[in-house]
């Protein structure tokens, strides 16, 4: 008998430890560890890179039997982590030197306009300690302004005036060193180049302000052969992103332009042997598309879309390409034909005065069969305290749900939302 392999996957919480579950193999050819939990990864206030290493090492150290591969899920420090733990150990995973270039904004911009021109917005580099930047601007306002390693939209601003810069530019100081060090002291200990090394996390990017309909695309590339399996629209409103649908509404022609980019971009990094997803704009009024960013690791975030929808996970593909086999990814055999995720949230500072008790959230579930809430917030909380949150809101709970079509799904949304019993005090000048 063949003796099962194991995978270890970077902090699984809840909804996705159920859903690795069901991934083809689990619990007979395949058996599923977590490596790390999510307290460890996932909004850490202080992350200390050295001793998150040392921790994951201990734990597959200390595993009796073969370690065979281990997947990211989650943006950075795993997405930096994994790769040197299968360096180290000979498993299948893409290069540092590759995640830092499709990670890094300025250095992943840098191998865009080589690449892809047509489709990469301008941009410069910007150090937010240097108080003459708004002397020697390339970029015309309003512009985009984020720092060089970020996720969910962090210290991400829309400047429209100079004001707005040097406001944007003291919060970033504020707050940048909270990634910027852990990020830097990765790049020193890890076998980067030394270009990427000289421009470190606590740099920021201007982007070119882009308009139009953002739409992402899954895929994974193994062998040097980039495959697409997925497709998603981005909904924004007001400068945050709302909701997410799964699969994309967007003409075929479009996507097919996207794959196109994107092929061509992850060759010429050398990305391989990995997961990946990547964002457009498209102007439908002047067919313009521009990438957004690349994120080097298959998405947790879109894991149980790919649920309602094809009826398999895409940590299948990951594990899949972690154990050098064929994925088999085989779309639309889910229970519904088009699913979203929600981001609920809102954008006045208050403090959380109820969410719902596992009973109520039992009775929505009832209700709403298809959805998945996971409430992010917890009582007494001040909202502006949360981690990981965008300049111009906070995210108080995730719903996920499935429907035969958008119609159904937004008008189900709306009939949940008015359902979840939060209670949010806003905070005021007269009740700080």
């Amino acid at each position: 008998m063949t003796e099962a392999k194991n995978i270890f996957v970077v902090a699984p919480d809840e909804v996705h430890w159920e859903e690795l579950q069901t991934v083809s193999g689990v619990g007979e050819t395949i058996q599923v560890h977590p490596l790390l939990r999510p307290s460890d990864v996932v909004h850490v206030e202080d992350l200390r890179v050295k001793e998150l290493l040392a921790k994951a090492r201990a734990e597959l150290d200390a595993f009796g039997g073969s370690v065979d591969g281990i997947i990211a899920q989650w943006d950075f420090p795993t997405t930096m982590l994994v790769p040197i733990l299968c360096r180290e150990r000979g498993l299948r995973s893409p290069t540092l030197d590759a995640v830092v270039r499709c990670g890094h904004k300025y250095w992943s911009r840098v191998a865009q306009r080589k690449a892809i021109p047509a489709h990469t917005p301008k941009f410069q580099l910007i150090d937010p300690f240097d108080e003459t930047v708004g002397d020697r601007l390339e970029l015309e306002y309003p512009f985009w302004m984020k720092p060089v390693k970020a996720f969910s939209s962090q210290l991400g601003f829309r400047i429209g005036s100079r004001e707005d810069l040097e406001d944007a530019m003291a919060k970033t100081r504020e707050e940048i060193e909270r990634l910027a060090a852990p990020f830097d002291r990765i790049l020193q200990e890890a076998e980067v180049g030394d270009e990427i090394r000289a421009i470190g996390g606590a740099y920021c990017i201007a982007e070119q302000y882009l308009s139009g309909l953002e739409v992402a695309h899954e895929g994974y590339v193994q062998d040097g052969e980039v495959v697409f399996h997925g497709t998603l629209d981005m909904i924004r409103e007001e400068e945050v992103f709302t909701h997410f649908l799964w699969p994309s509404s967007k003409p075929d022609a479009v996507i097919e332009r996207m794959e196109d980019a994107t092929r061509e971009l992850l060759t010429s990094i050398g990305f391989d042997d990995g997961c990946f997803n990547a964002e457009y704009f498209w102007d439908p009024d002047t067919n313009d598309l521009f990438i957004i960013e690349v994120n080097p690791r298959m998405s947790q975030s879109h894991a149980p879309l790919a649920m309602l929808v094809d009826g398999c996970s895409n940590h299948e593909i990951a594990i899949d390409i972690a154990l050098a086999r064929r994925p088999n990814f085989d779309p639309n055999r889910g229970r519904y034909a088009v699913a979203g995720k929600f981001l609920e949230r809102v954008r006045q500072d208050g403090v959380v005065k109820r969410v719902p008790t596992e009973v109520e959230l039992a009775d929505l579930r009832s209700r709403f069969p298809s959805s998945t809430i996971c409430v992010e917030v917890d009582e007494g909380q001040r909202l502006s305290e949360l981690l990981d949150q965008d300049a111009y809101s906070y995210k108080y709970a995730e719903v996920y749900m499935g429907a035969e079509n958008r119609e159904k799904l937004l008008e189900q949304h709306q009939a949940l939302l008015e359902s979840i019993p939060f209670e949010i005090e806003p905070v005021t000048s007269a009740n700080p």
